[in-house]
């Protein structure tokens, strides 16, 4: 049966179970990937995975024939946690999203209709803070491995921008209580999508189910039983923009998962040398025979008196464990290396010294290459988002738009963070300006240094018109323009 009939037909049960069915199937649950994410859930410090340590110790009483009585008890162990897998997310937001994310028009003719149309996408998405909630969804996106946008209609109450509605947007992900159901044709292509979530009414839990498709969205509750929603009027809604107003994000695996048996490694290592350490850190003295007495703590002189013969040595480790230091930087490098993770710790950074343009490019490219990698999942999710936002300024917002929104082709421009020497690319940007090669307005506009290049254009004309001026050159240039006297 066609989903649309299924839909029509009002059988609450079968359109979750249609959706249910049809999503596919993850490689990581998501409580997995969130037991890895979260450091506190890490297996170090699961007590079935690493158990407490069974000692036996004095319990300070005899038995009958006077010996020691000792009893059992479990003690604590060294649990290292290590949050790797979150640095390796926000390494790979802060390279991907640091710059943000620009609009570019696609084959344009340049008129002004085309920039009013741009501008007004700028201007929702500004509305919205995207440029800050972009990194929230690409976090959440390679830490959950799916995440959506919910966008809809609300009444616009800003006079300076044209149109009685304006969009707004939500973030839906599964650590936000959401389960994400996108619907695909056989081509690839989402044909709809549903949103199941649970909202608390008188201290009990409702759940309800919305399913968003191109021709209209439903609103249904489960009460007593699954039904439409009976508060949500109309329902179902017609959907005048044409297109399903979400945006599914999703990837197989989380951004770690290739180096998760490294991390694990890495966090059991450290922890079984800081159980050594707690037992060889400090001294641990070793007597054979007897000891007749001993130093007080703090005594200076100490001596130790011992009965004739008998042996009095410090307990310590026959060698350094040299073998698990080299594993664990091994490990360390591999992580970070299999990973494409920069390693920009301040101890890393400190010892690398100043390095030239090139040099922080090549340096970086690996981080460049993994950003570019990901636009194939990130950057078909801000089309997407695109296309809904200039649909919806064409069919609703504004509807004088309409022609040029349905002709008009726009992009979503990422540009990888990179680590700038500014002072070799002013130099670079002088030497440019003095050969003839580039004009002082686009040297202007590259200057890191310059906050608003039009000013800037200003006061620098402005300031060459003093100085021609004062030499009397600007007076000079309009003398050659006065004809000679016969």
């Amino acid at each position: 049966m066609d989903y649309m009939e299924i839909l029509k037909g009002g059988d609450v049960k079968a359109i979750v179970k249609l959706f249910e069915d049809s999503k596919p199937a993850a490689d990581r649950t998501y409580d997995e990937v969130s037991s890895q994410y979260k450091v506190s859930k890490h297996d170090v410090f699961s007590e079935t995975i690493r158990p407490k340590k069974i000692i036996k110790k004095d319990s300070g009483e005899t038995d009958a024939n006077g010996n020691p009585s000792l009893i059992t008890q479990a003690v604590e162990v060294a649990r290292i946690g290590v949050p790797l897998q979150k640095l390796i997310v926000e390494r790979r937001v802060g390279f991907m999203l640091s710059e943000p994310v620009e609009v570019e028009a696609v084959a344009g003719d340049d008129s002004t209709a085309e920039k009013e149309l741009i501008d007004h996408i700028v201007y929702i998405q500004n509305d919205n803070k995207m440029d800050y909630k972009n990194k929230e969804v690409a976090r959440r996106m390679m830490s959950e491995c799916e995440v959506a946008e919910l966008w809809y209609f609300v009444e616009n109450k800003d006079p300076k921008i044209k149109g009685k509605f304006t969009l707004k947007m939500k973030i839906l992900s599964p650590a936000l209580g959401d389960s994400l159901y996108p619907l695909f044709d056989n081509t690839g292509d989402m044909i709809a999508f549903a949103r199941g979530y649970k909202i608390k009414e008188e201290k009990k839990e409702i759940e309800h189910f919305d399913v968003y498709t191109a021709e209209a969205e439903y609103k249904y509750v489960k009460r007593d039983s699954w039904a439409l929603d009976p508060e949500a009027t109309p329902n179902p809604v017609v959907n005048a923009v044409g297109k399903i107003m979400a945006v599914y994000y999703s990837q197989p695996t989380p951004e770690w998962d290739d180096v998760q048996t490294m991390i694990a490694r890495l966090e059991t290592n450290l922890s079984n040398h800081a159980d050594t350490n707690d037992y060889f850190g400090s001294p641990i003295l070793t007597v054979v025979g007897e000891m007749l007495g001993y130093a007080q703590k703090g005594e200076t002189g100490k001596v130790m008196q011992l009965e004739q013969g008998a042996q009095a040595n410090y307990l310590a480790l026959s060698s350094e464990p040299q073998s698990i230091k080299m594993e664990n930087d091994k490990l360390e490098s591999l992580i970070y290396s299999m990973s494409q993770t920069p390693n920009i710790s301040f101890e890393e950074m400190r010892s690398l010294g100043n390095f030239s343009g090139i040099a922080l490019r090549l340096m970086f490219l690996d981080a460049h290459m993994a950003v570019k990698t990901k636009e194939e999942l990130f950057g078909i999710g801000l089309q997407r988002r695109l296309n809904i936002i200039k649909a919806a300024i064409g069919m609703v917002i504004d509807t004088s738009k309409r022609k040029i929104a349905d002709t008009l082709q726009v992009k979503p421009v990422m540009t990888p963070y990179i680590p700038m020497n500014d002072t070799e690319l002013v130099e670079n940007l002088s030497l440019s300006v003095g050969n003839g090669i580039m004009s002082r307005e686009t040297a202007i506009e590259q200057n890191p240094y310059v906050v608003d290049p039009e000013i800037e254009i200003e006061r620098t004309r402005g300031e060459k018109d003093e100085t021609d001026d004062l030499t009397g050159k600007g007076d000079n240039e309009e003398l050659k323009k006065v004809p000679p006297t016969k």
